[in-house]
């Protein structure tokens, strides 16, 4: 009859240690990406978010050690316990982080230019109204164009 869990009849002097499911390894990496990559993102982010002048160099020296670096020290710690997919997660997570200060680093020079620049002489509605009437034109263009499908014979 066989002993459980190892379903032979062997006797064994001390119990053997099952190794992880596939399932179990898989949803390890993949929480460990996700909890990596979004609480890097979050932690990243905040200060920027608090505080909105960024236009300043020391504010943004403050939000970047305040925001930056505990981002880096999960990320450290991720990688070290999550291996690749903490890497990947922490990485993906910087990616996001550096589109986010690309906008908003870009956002003071846009503000600072738009002072100087000219009103647009026509109605605010255009902005909404030439880029869904480009979206409506393209739809139309390609149901018109389309190759006619013809069922073989």
């Amino acid at each position: 009859m066989p002993f459980e869990p190892l379903q032979t009849d062997e006797k064994l002097d001390q119990p053997v240690k099952a190794d992880p499911d596939m399932d179990t390894a898989m949803l390890f990496g993949c929480s460990g990406f996700v909890f990596t990559s979004i609480g890097g993102y979050i932690l990243s982010v905040w200060p920027y978010l608090v505080f909105q002048d960024s236009e300043i160099l020391a504010r943004l020296a403050m939000c970047s050690a305040i925001g930056l670096t505990p981002s880096a020290l999960l990320g450290i710690a991720a990688t070290r316990r999550f291996g690749l997919a903490g890497a990947c997660g922490f990485v993906g997570g910087s990616m996001a982080t550096g589109i986010f200060l690309f906008l908003r680093l870009d956002q003071a020079f846009v503000a600072a230019l738009a002072r100087q620049a000219p009103k647009p002489d026509y109605p605010h509605l255009l902005v909404y109204l030439v880029p869904a009437g480009w979206i409506i034109l393209t739809l139309i263009l390609a149901l018109v164009f389309m190759p006619n499908e013809e069922p073989e014979k």
